[in-house]
């Protein structure tokens, strides 16, 4: 069975950071707006941390990950 996002108002399976695709590009929206950060939603349990680390991202896409 798949993960609900966690939106609580949302029924749709999770895809991103525990969240569907629509609710995923309006948290992206509001931090891309500054009224939040990634932090804060991740801080208010809004989110789930990423996975994804941007060092590990540049290294591995330079070529550089071991």
């Amino acid at each position: 069975m798949s993960a609900k996002c966690l939106n609580p108002k949302c029924q749709r399976e999770a895809q991103t950071r525990g969240l569907c695709a629509a609710c995923y590009v309006r948290a992206t929206e509001v931090v891309r707006e500054r009224l939040t950060t990634w932090k804060k939603l991740e801080a208010a349990k809004k989110i789930l941390p990423s996975h994804w680390q941007k060092t590990s991202a540049r290294k591995w896409l330079l070529g550089h990950a071991s």
